[in-house]
Parts: structure tokens; C-alpha cells; sequence
């Protein structure tokens, strides 16, 4: 009976040691998004930077429309393109374009409900030197910019991220 007692509880906590492995490893996963999301966006303003904001035309032509060329010049890191098409690390599709008389460029990203409340607040709160930053209904900009708690309370629902740079 011990015997039987003693494999039963085994297998217990052998279960019980996966469950929390696989918990860590979704946590990491999802870290793993948020941090990926970041790095992408920041490469992507940089490199429109290099490429848009010395010219005669602005950000006139970082459009969406434009996504093939873009790509071909270099702007997306690889892990966003995908069937000539820019996407985040959450799947959605990344949009392009400009504002204030083509002196900015715009890219907006997120939504659908793909990423956590954690992972948004990650994002937010990592993104750094923009114009504004528009998450939900919430505005930041570099004088106003996110805490943990401001960025959560603009992550409660699902939305789209636009953050907006020169």
C-alpha cells in the first residue's frame, strides 16, 4: 500500500514540476514578444530616420503602400516580414505613415486583442524618443511618458498601438 501510495504521490508532483516548467516557459515566451515588439519598432524608426528625415520629401513616402520598397531598403528587421508583408511579433499587420505635413513618420501596431496587458505595458514603457506614443485613448509624449501604472491603465483593452516620430 505504501508502495502504491508513494508512486501515486510521485507522479503527483512530477506533474505538478511540469505545470510550473511550463508556466516559466510561457512567461518567457511572452517576455520574450514584448521585447522583441520593442527592438523591432525602435529599428524600424531608426532606420526610417536614416532614410526619410533628411530629404526634401519628409516621410511622404513611408506608407504602407510603400511596405515592399521599404523592405528592400532595409527599414524592417527580417523577423517582420513575412509574404511581403510587415508584421509585429504578435501577428498583426504593421501600418505606415505620416503626419504633420509629412514631418513625421507614424507606425502603428498591436491590437486585436493578441498581446497581454503585460506585454503592452513592456512595449510602452520600453519605446523611448518619439513624437507621442498613442496606446487606446491614451496620449504620451516625451515629456509625458509612461509609468507602469499609466501604461497599464492604457493597456486594459485591446488596441492599437500608433507611435508617431521625427
Amino acid at each position: 500500500m505504501e508502495g502504491i501510495l508513494g508512486r501515486a504521490m510521485a507522479v503527483v508532483l512530477g506533474l505538478i514540476a511540469l505545470a510550473a516548467v511550463a508556466l516559466a516557459a510561457t512567461g518567457a515566451f511572452s517576455s520574450s514578444k514584448a521585447s522583441t515588439v520593442v527592438s523591432d519598432i525602435t529599428m524600424v524608426v531608426a532606420n526610417a530616420r536614416g532614410l526619410f528625415s533628411q530629404n526634401n520629401n519628409g516621410y511622404t513616402n513611408f506608407t504602407s503602400a510603400n511596405e515592399s520598397a521599404l523592405s528592400s531598403a532595409g527599414v524592417f528587421p527580417s523577423d517582420m516580414v513575412r509574404s511581403s508583408a510587415i508584421y509585429d511579433a504578435w501577428g498583426n499587420s504593421v501600418t505606415l505613415s505620416s503626419a504633420d505635413s509629412d514631418t513625421e513618420g507614424v507606425v502603428a501596431f498591436g491590437g486585436g486583442g493578441s498581446e497581454t496587458v503585460k506585454q503592452c505595458v513592456t512595449v510602452v514603457t520600453g519605446l523611448k524618443d518619439y513624437v507621442s506614443l498613442e496606446v487606446g485613448g491614451t496620449t504620451f509624449t516625451e515629456t509625458n511618458q509612461p509609468d507602469a501604472t499609466t501604461a497599464e491603465s492604457a493597456c486594459e483593452s485591446d488596441l492599437t498601438i500608433t507611435l508617431t516620430f521625427q
